[in-house]
């Protein structure tokens, strides 16, 4: 029997609307903080064992409908010759951010960069993926992803997460380093996720989280391309695939158009609206993140309000615009879990 989520991801009628939420896995949940007093965050991606261990808490604790392997969108760029690491953050604030040592300037150290071996380079992704299955036991379909070629590289040019400043003066300034920098890192992205589906993931998302910050005649020549050879990369692989990105809702006609089964919206857009405009697609999102901070019944009330105006038809999944955010009550995300899997038409 297909499970709601697949389902959903393929527009096929499910018994109640599947319900996920990025970075379900985090900083808000008890159970993850206790894990990270004991490793770094780059040690518990890791290892296997607590990949699988955290992947699997909020499944147990809140009741998902889908889980997402726990990992970084940058855990292969030390595979691909970046010195990565992860600033420790501000007490009480969480982790900090990543940081390049080495950071992508020129022709050069694009040429210089290499495209990752997951089963060599990423062993721990994979056999977390494997283990993650087995500690599932089949109860709901697990999530795989990378970063998207704009994301990563915003990374890898800028060294950290210092804006997009250099990458962008890179597009104009030496497109053809900018075009040899996004073909290695979606050489990077595919293989990485054919190797995840091959491990047992059992769909995709690709986490393109900056492309808001392109115009759209940019995202036409550096980005739309290298999106729609992964999309083709996943279908080939017999998964269904799931594009996600934000401030890009005035594309999203366009973005339907790459490949994906499924594109995942942000709050800046009604849900009627964007399921209205791309009715070729399953569309995923968009409750804003921020409401889980606030009082119960209005979380709770809001999202009641955003399932009845996705409406009734096959091929919508409830998220968010953006990541569960540090210091959300794990309550509040159960009252409107439960919310969603209570939602009927009748």
């Amino acid at each position: 029997m297909t499970h709601r989520f697949i389902a959903a991801c393929r527009r096929e009628p499910v018994d109640r609307i599947p319900v996920w939420m990025m970075r379900q896995a985090g900083r808000y949940q008890p159970s993850y903080r206790a894990v990270r007093q004991k490793v770094s965050f780059l040690e518990l991606c890791r290892s296997p064992e607590l990949i699988a261990q955290v992947t699997i808490a909020p499944i147990d604790e809140l009741g998902f409908d889908a889980a997402i392997v726990f990992s970084d969108i940058l855990v292969h760029l030390p595979a691909m010759g970046l010195d990565l690491s992860f600033e420790k953050g501000e007490k009480g604030k969480g982790d900090g951010g990543p940081r390049i040592a080495n950071p992508v300037r020129t022709r050069a150290d694009v040429d210089a960069l290499k495209i990752p071996d997951p089963q060599k380079d990423l062993p721990y992704v994979l056999d977390g993926v494997r283990a993650i299955r087995r500690g599932l036991a089949g109860r709901v379909p697990l999530i795989g992803f990378v970063g998207g070629p704009f994301t990563v590289a915003s990374y890898a040019v800028e060294g950290g997460s210092q804006g997009f400043t250099r990458l962008k003066t890179m597009l104009w300034a030496d497109p053809k380093a900018a075009h040899a920098l996004f073909e290695k890192l979606t050489r990077a992205a595919i293989v990485q996720l054919e190797a995840q589906i091959a491990a047992g993931a059992e769909a995709a998302q690709i986490f393109e989280s900056w492309l808001g910050e392109l115009a759209r005649e940019d995202l036409e020549e550096f980005s739309f391309p290298y999106l729609a050879r992964i999309a083709e990369a996943v279908r080939k692989a017999g998964v269904p695939s799931i594009f996600f990105s934000t401030g890009t809702t005035s594309h999203l006609e366009r973005l339907a158009t790459l490949g994906y089964d499924v594109v995942s919206v942000d709050w800046r857009i009604p849900i009627a609206d964007a399921r209205a405009r791309a009715p070729g697609v399953a569309i995923q999102g968009n409750y804003d993140s921020t409401l889980l901070l606030g009082p119960v019944d209005n979380a709770v009330a809001r999202a009641r309000a955003m399932l009845r105006a996705a409406g009734p038809r096959p091929g919508y999944i409830f998220n968010l615009g953006h990541g569960i955010q540090v210091g959300t009550p794990p309550e509040t995300v159960k009252a409107v879990v439960d919310a969603v899997h209570a939602f009927t038409w009748k």
